[in-house]
Formats: C-alpha cells, sequence, structure tokens
C-alpha cells in the first residue's frame, strides 16, 4: 500500500464544487424570490384552503359546462346517425 494521501487536482476540486451547487437545488428546483414569497404566504394564509377550495369548484363548474355541451353533441350525433341509416335502408 502506498503511504501518499491522495489530493486531488484543481480541475477536479472546481467539479466538484459545481456538483455540489447543482445537487443543492436538485430536488426543489431553483426557486425566484417571488415564487419564494408566494409559496410563503399561501403557507401562512389562514384562508389558503378556503381560497384553494373556491378555485377547485369554478373549475368543477366549467367542466360540468364542458360535459353538458358534450353531451348534448353526442345526443345530436346518435340522432344524425339515426337518421342516416334510416334513410339508407329505404
Amino acid at each position: 500500500m502506498s503511504s501518499e494521501i491522495y489530493q486531488p487536482t484543481s480541475k477536479q476540486l472546481e467539479r466538484w464544487a459545481k456538483r455540489d451547487e447543482l445537487d443543492k437545488y436538485a430536488f426543489a428546483g431553483i426557486m425566484s424570490e417571488s415564487e419564494q414569497e408566494h409559496h410563503v404566504k399561501k403557507f401562512l394564509d389562514k384562508n389558503y384552503y378556503h381560497h384553494h377550495l373556491a378555485q377547485v369548484r369554478d373549475n368543477k363548474q366549467k367542466l360540468l359546462k364542458d360535459l353538458e355541451y358534450l353531451e348534448q353533441r353526442e345526443q345530436l350525433l346518435i340522432e344524425q346517425i339515426n337518421k342516416q341509416e334510416q334513410s339508407s335502408q329505404k
């Protein structure tokens, strides 16, 4: 065995420093100050769940309107197909 102590090169140290810096943000990603502020405000807002629930309900209403339109459109298409099939049988 060698009694020599391993000494990384300056290039290796620089590369490791870059990796260490990137590792800090690997999970959360880098957030801007405004994003961080938004998340802190959201965390501290006692009415956050009420606001979020209101947004969910608004989205649900929009989806229900879309569903209603699609169901009407589906019915019209079924009627059109039935008419077409009846006229082709004659």
